[in-house]
């Protein structure tokens, strides 16, 4: 019983079976962190090459050219991964004024297959936004009506100096009778440069469309007066008293910025709209102009076109 107990009592050899019965655990827990290690650097370096190709690909994307900004964002991601690249599932999609890459993979584990776990799944998502200024841009004028002279203008400017780049404008023929569309009032519509020339804007820092309103009808330099001949016709005459406006709107003025709609949609009193709201890049718009008279009603119709591009990259960031 004696040798019994002291067999019992004996604590010899205890620490190398403890640490027997715990090597197995603390194997696993140190190589599931070399794995998680290899797995946080593979992600980091697919991320970094998301990032870049996102932004590679928004610095050429205009809109409507997704072929050539994909094109663009894998050649980066050639370039950041190397034959890596043919190794992962790469997602691309532009649009909004968006390119977002996604990447998907996996980086093989070095103790975690003794778990049956081969590899672990890894995936990143970029995205970058390619704001995107107008660089060309065509008027296609389309009804107008009313008693008021009309003019809307495209405006650039640069350094502080204001360019007008495109005109249309309305003068008023008939206010009444046969020719006025029951008393709408009909005119005559002016372009520059002529219908269907694209206009190139150049390089600028801010762009907007203004409507000038004169209320007899004519423009600056002329007055209305009576056609004796017809009195339901307009008459513009030289007047050197005639040298200002009634009413200028412009899209960069929130306190008449709403006297414009865009697809039917008139534009919130108070804010100051981005060209992306102004100007489809890659399409054509519509937009109705209110001189003033009535909000249910607009008279200045018309389309502009435009083609736009992120110049040198510019404003490009990632979102995420």
């Amino acid at each position: 019983m004696k040798k019994i107990r002291n067999f019992l009592k004996d604590r010899s050899g205890a620490t190398a079976i403890t640490f027997g019965l715990l090597l197995i655990p603390i194997m696993g827990m140190t190589g599931l962190a070399v794995d998680y290690s290899l797995a946080s650097n593979e992600r980091s370096k697919l991320q970094n090459a998301a990032d870049s190709a996102a932004l590679a690909g928004a610095s050429v994307f205009t809109g409507s050219n997704s072929a050539a900004a994909e094109a663009r964002a894998k050649a980066y991601l050639k370039a950041n991964l190397g034959a890596a690249a043919d190794k992962v599932t790469i997602k691309f999609t532009a649009a909004d004024q968006k390119v977002n890459v996604a990447i998907s993979g996996g980086t093989n584990t070095l103790f975690m297959h003794l778990l049956k776990q081969d590899k672990v799944a890894i995936g990143v998502n970029a995205t970058a936004l390619a704001p995107l200024k107008p660089t060309t841009a065509k008027f296609i004028p389309g009804d107008m009506y009313g008693w008021y002279f009309k003019k809307v203008s495209i405006v650039v400017v640069k350094n502080g100096v204001e360019t007008v780049m495109g005109t249309v404008t309305y003068t008023s023929a008939y206010r009444s009778g046969p020719n006025s569309e029951n008393g709408r009032g009909t005119g005559v519509k002016t372009q520059v440069p002529p219908d269907n020339t694209t206009i190139n804007l150049g390089d600028y820092d801010k762009l907007y469309l203004k409507m000038e309103v004169k209320n007899d009808g004519c423009d600056i330099g002329y007055k209305y007066t009576a056609d004796p001949a017809d009195p339901n016709h307009t008459l513009c005459v030289p007047s050197a008293s005639s040298s200002s406006y009634n009413l200028t709107l412009r899209t960069d003025d929130p306190d008449t910025v709403d006297y414009l709609f865009v697809e039917g949609v008139r534009l919130k009193k108070g804010t100051t709209p981005p060209l992306d709201e102004l100007f489809n890049c890659g399409g054509k718009q519509d937009h109705a102009w209110e001189d003033g008279g009535g909000f249910t009603q607009q008279d200045f119709f018309y389309q502009v076109e435009a083609a736009c591009k992120s110049v040198d990259g510019e404003n490009v960031r990632l979102t995420n």
